[in-house]
């Protein structure tokens, strides 16, 4: 009998990634005999998914138990682990000015790989395989794991790029890459950067791409094009996002008027939000804004579905592969967005899915590009072919499992 046991950040939960391990779920369920999904989630008030059958819920570990003591975790093989991983680290230069990330995230990740519901979910079965779908949060525990047959992680953004993580550390990634057995970057630039940040052969050898991917329509019929041009971004309200600069480049487009309207619309919160509202009070004629706040999924591609979008926008600092635009684009939406980590992978006219800017782009010049698509000729832009090929969940949940699967023999 072979089991799964799948490490989230917050799935079952509806929230966080519950949005992307649906895509793969029903595809790992039907290629072990049972999967037992343990998450590391702050949030608990909210509705859980409905779970395939052969999926149970391990449950929570970022709740505190009573063997997370450190006098219990803290066993032999466990303390030869964190000497192993702290050399690595100290090798690699990465310790010193980092001790108290690594320590405290190997706190974290031991004392998920002791709970007691993980030990039993392994020691239940000997054909076991931990699969993390993030490389921190929930899959901080991989590295410490005793008694599977093999380890699959799953890198994106946050868990990825170093230099973009808080204190530009991300805790003992040496060690999760020489005990994982297989490693899925979700794009060329990630498999890139692993190769030019770690230099090893090792890692090489078990790091492919995966991409993530959506659901979409069977057919995309697009509307008339009327008077006004419509434009959507969806993306938490923060920093990174920089929807604030986006504001900015609707201000600044010609051709806006009242002869010429644009609405833009965006789905999305955060803590930045307050200030966007403010910035959005006062808007040049023509010019629409609404500011749609957190919004269900459902409800956005219902919007899709229902609205000819003229253009879907991100401006991202950095991203993976954003799922916002495989959205968009599996609905036939032509894209404009940074050209930051694997997003050119998925946005370029050579692919026929849109136009990219720099990730230092002005306003006026994101303006300009955005313009310049709402004007572009029906036709200009094919963006669902790229979806079909590449980023059809229907695609890309069945290549995942099948690597995961492949960890164990037939």
């Amino acid at each position: 009998m072979s089991r799964l046991l799948l490490f989230t950040n917050d799935y079952p939960y509806r929230t966080g990634d519950a949005v992307f391990v649906e895509k793969e779920i029903e595809a790992l369920a039907a290629r072990f005999d049972d999967v037992v999904v343990f998450c590391h989630a702050r949030r608990t008030d909210v509705d859980m998914v409905e779970l395939p059958p052969s999926v149970s819920f391990g449950g929570n570990l970022f709740e505190p138990a009573p063997e997370d003591s450190p006098r219990a975790v803290l066993e032999p093989r466990v303390l030869a682990s964190l000497a192993t991983a702290a050399w690595r680290e100290l090798v690699a230069g990465r310790l010193f000015g980092h001790l108290r990330l690594f320590l405290m995230g190997a706190r974290v990740g031991i004392t998920q790989a002791h709970r007691r519901a993980v030990r039993d979910a392994i020691a239940g079965d000997p054909d076991t395989v931990a699969y993390a779908f993030w490389g921190m949060g929930g899959g901080l525990g991989l590295a410490w794991l005793h008694g599977v047959a093999a380890r699959a992680v799953r890198l994106h953004r946050y868990d990825l790029y170093e230099d973009r993580a808080p204190g530009g550390y991300l805790p003992f990634r040496r060690q999760l890459f020489a005990r994982a057995d297989l490693v899925l970057a979700i794009s060329d630039d990630a498999k890139q950067y692993l190769a030019e940040t770690y230099r090893s052969r090792a890692l090489d050898r078990k790091t492919v791409v995966s991409r993530l991917g959506v659901f979409g329509p069977e057919a995309v019929e697009r509307r008339p094009r009327g008077d006004e041009r419509l434009v959507v971004s969806c993306s938490a309200v923060s920093e990174v996002k920089r929807v604030g600069l986006l504001l900015d480049a609707i201000r600044a487009m010609p051709g806006v008027g009242p002869e010429a309207p644009v609405r833009w619309v965006h789905f999305g919160d955060g803590e930045l939000m307050p200030a966007l509202r403010d910035a959005a009070a006062e808007l040049p004629a023509g010019l629409t804004v609404e500011l749609r706040g957190q919004t269900p999924n459902e409800e956005l591609l219902e919007f899709y579905a229902a609205n000819r979008v003229d253009a879907f926008v991100n401006v991202s600092s950095s991203e993976g592969v954003p799922v916002s635009i495989m959205e968009a684009i599996a609905h036939a939406i032509p894209v404009v967005a940074t050209a930051v980590g694997g997003t050119p992978e998925i946005v370029s006219p050579t692919l026929g899915t849109g136009e990219v800017v720099e990730a230092d782009a002005s306003p006026e010049a994101v303006a300009r590009v955005i313009r310049a698509v709402l004007d572009a000729p029906d036709g200009t832009y094919s963006p669902r072919s790229l979806w079909q090929r590449e980023y059809d969940a229907r695609v890309t949940g069945p290549r995942a499992a099948d690597l995961v699967r492949s960890l164990l023999p037939r």
